[in-house]
This record gives C-alpha cells, structure tokens and sequence, in this order.
C-alpha cells in the first residue's frame, strides 16, 4: 500500500508517522509513505499513484480541502482522509467522497481501528475479476458490478464506472454466483446477483442498488435480507 500524508506541522507529522509505523509491526505489514509539506506541494507532484492519501485540513500555500477536492477531479478512486483538529469539516469532507476523519492529536488506539477500516476498504476496492464477454476480455473492479442479471443463456454485467456500461457473457447463472458470493454478492431473485455493498434501500419487494431499481423474490427474501444484515455488520466491525 502506498500513502500519501499532507502535513505542513512537523509535530503532529511524526506522530502520525508513529502510528503507521507501530501499526506496522503489530500487524507485520509494510507501508509505503510520502510525505508533503503542502496541499499545493503535493498537487504538483501528483501521479496518480497513492492508495490512500492522509490531507491535514489547515496548511499554507493550499488547505486540505481545496487539494482534495482538485484530486477528486482526476482521481476517483483513490481513499481520502483528513486529520484535523475540527469536527465541522466532516460535512465538507462527503463533497469529496472522505473515507474517514482522524481528530488531532492523533493517538495509536484510535489510529489501529481505523487503519483497520482503511485496510478492509483498500482490500475491498482492488479485487476484480477477468470476465471473457461477448464484448472481449475485460478486467472489471467488483466495487464497479452493481449487478449480474440473467437472461435465457447469457448474463449481463451491469457496471457504473464513468458511465454505465452493460457487458455481455455467456454462461450460467450458478457459475457466477459461486465466483462472486465470497465478495458480498448475494442472489435477490432467480434473475439478479446484486452487490451488496451498493444496496441503498429496501422496501418490502423492492430494493435499490445504485441507480437501480430490483425485485426480492418471496423464496430468497428472508435468506438476502440475512445475507444483507451480515454485510452490515461486517462492514461496521
């Protein structure tokens, strides 16, 4: 994993460093860090090439905030946190799709649980899968399957990236859930596996995943809504 820490006060710098870096012999990992003394210092320098990047609020030259938000425009995927001695900035972290908040001063327990978290998300987000469609060969995110719907003999994958995207496979429904159910999809009817992690809302038959709206069978609804409720438990944890 490599991390960026964007942080112009050398104090709460090293404590931060000392964190990451007791977590990681607690955990027997290695973290790759960089650190920058400036939002603007670190815009200039960007690539593309953190999975986690560490913004602290308050700095000269370019605020946490405002870089985190020039990144959001050409990286969408890369996980953002922000350490800072004010709580009021969460609110204006969800513009920038924020995975967490670290109050300062920054201490190891606190730090270890959610480490924990960013870890799991990290893990989450870069498992994907080589799907042979109708298409060609594609590498897909799963964070990006909303859903697997089938039809006769064929499957098609419905995938939000920039846009939303239908790709095409022949193959049995079985075969895909067996690939999928141990990356939290679960089947909500006979026709659709659905992403657990995208599922918004639920109303009696009816379920949202992303933009779309799907139909819980009555046989499989009280096995989903289980699978559901453990997926939020997990996701908790």
């Amino acid at each position: 994993m490599r991390v960026a820490i964007v942080e112009d006060n050398k104090f709460e710098l090293n404590k931060l460093l000392g964190c990451f870096r007791q977590y990681e012999q607690d955990h027997n990992i290695q973290i790759d860090i960089i650190t920058f003394n400036n939002g603007l210092e670190f815009i200039n320098h960007y690539c593309n090439n953190f999975d986690v990047i560490y913004f602290d609020v308050q700095m000269p030259e370019m605020d946490g905030m405002t870089a985190a938000k020039k990144i959001r425009k050409i990286d969408s995927d890369v996980i953002i946190v922000f350490v800072t001695n004010y709580v009021q900035y969460a609110i204006e972290g969800y513009e920038v799709n924020a995975a967490d908040f670290l109050l300062k001063p920054v201490n190891y327990f606190s730090f270890n649980e959610h480490f924990k978290k960013i870890e799991k998300r990290f893990l989450h987000r870069t498992n994907s899968m080589i799907f042979d469609t109708l298409e060609g060969t594609y590498k897909i995110l799963l964070d990006d399957l909303y859903y697997v719907e089938s039809e006769k003999h064929y499957l098609h994958l419905h995938i939000i990236q920039e846009k939303e995207l239908q790709l095409d496979i022949l193959d049995s429904t079985k075969n895909m859930e067996q690939k999928l159910v141990p990356y939290d999809f679960f089947r909500c009817n006979n026709g659709y596996i659905v992403n657990l992690k995208h599922v918004s809302q639920i109303n009696g038959n009816l379920l949202k995943v992303g933009p779309y709206q799907l139909q819980i069978s009555r046989p499989r609804k009280k096995a989903f809504m289980q699978a559901f409720t453990n997926y939020l438990g997990n996701s908790i944890n």
